[in-house]
């Protein structure tokens, strides 16, 4: 028997799993409730529609990386290099910890266009996580540098995680890693 008992968040987290494996397409609200433990009517108490869990999903990530991740960037007492490591680094188990990919690239890749809900919250996940970057790299380069830079750094650790993914090795994020660091000095 389903149980019946669980919070929002303890939804999010289980969705979170569904989607990053099955994709935002792919995912019934069917197989979110199994994941929960949950009937299908009582997930829709919790969420009346599938585009509205995952906008929370994704907000729900946003703040746990404006809260968590982001700020690391902005530590002080750390050198650059060690701000851009520990960053780089928390980055990098958020995305390859789980079985699938970046739920927030493959979700940005599948829906842009055709769920245009999301586009608000992924844009700020993006903008964030470059800012978050860039105030790293203007220690030692220009603004104008900085932000292609971290925009790079970006672009190249999502294609790190696919091909990760894809090849099943890790080296792909370690040498995305390793050439973000080289860029800082």
């Amino acid at each position: 028997m389903p149980v019946q008992k669980i919070t929002k968040e303890e939804i999010l987290l289980k969705s979170s799993d569904v989607f990053r494996v099955k994709g935002y397409h792919n995912t019934s609200m069917q197989d979110i409730a199994e994941a929960s433990g949950l009937l299908k009517g009582s997930l829709y108490y919790h969420f009346p529609s599938k585009e509205m869990l995952m906008k929370d999903l994704l907000v729900s990530i946003h703040t746990y990386l404006t809260n968590k991740v982001f700020p690391i960037a902005e530590d002080t007492s750390l050198t650059p290099e060690e701000r851009m490591e520990k960053l780089l680094k928390k980055m990098g188990k958020l995305l390859l910890e789980k079985e699938g990919g970046c739920l927030v690239g493959n979700t940005t890749l599948e829906t842009v266009g055709v769920v245009p809900e999301f586009q608000s919250v992924l844009r700020a996940i993006m903008d964030d996580w470059t800012k978050a970057l860039q105030i790293i790299f203007v220690t030692r380069k220009s603004p104008e540098q900085s932000f292609r830079l971290a925009q790079q750094t970006i672009m190249e650790f999502e294609g790190a995680v696919m091909f990760s993914k894809l090849y099943a090795d890790r080296q792909f994020l370690y040498d995305a890693f390793a050439r973000t660091m080289m860029k800082l000095n």
